[in-house]
């Protein structure tokens, strides 16, 4: 399985408070900015632990946005460690956390998350 998509197992199966998880790209017309949603996309990958001129390993990075709803119930920051504990239990290093901010254009808070793991390469 691609880490891609297990990041968006791992985030469907343990965010029951978004309403929507996107895998790449979010479907602007779908987009309810009173519905917390949840957006997972690559960000950078490379093969490492080079011996005898091959890689043995595969490590990616994932990128994972939250849209919170506009009038959204719930703490943020205590929903995202929560999720930041699941990737970590799951074998994932949390790479870098950003604060929430305001998006632009649906004046929804914004938070992202950058996780990482590592795979064999057969």
């Amino acid at each position: 399985m691609s880490l891609l998509k297990e990041a968006k197992n791992l985030v469907r199966a343990n965010a029951n408070w978004a309403k929507t998880v996107y895998l790449n790209v979010v479907d602007v017309k779908q987009l309810d900015s009173n519905e917390t949603s949840i957006l997972i996309r690559n960000s950078t990958s490379s093969p490492t632990d080079y011996g005898s001129n091959q890689f043995h390993t595969y490590q990616g990075s994932i990128q994972v946005q939250i849209f919170l709803g506009l009038h959204a119930s719930f703490d943020l920051e205590e929903k995202l460690i929560e999720l930041l504990k699941v990737f970590n239990q799951e074998g994932w290093r949390i790479l870098d956390t950003k604060p929430a901010i305001p998006d632009p254009d649906t004046h929804q808070l914004t938070a992202t998350i950058l996780v990482s793991k590592t795979k064999e390469a057969f």
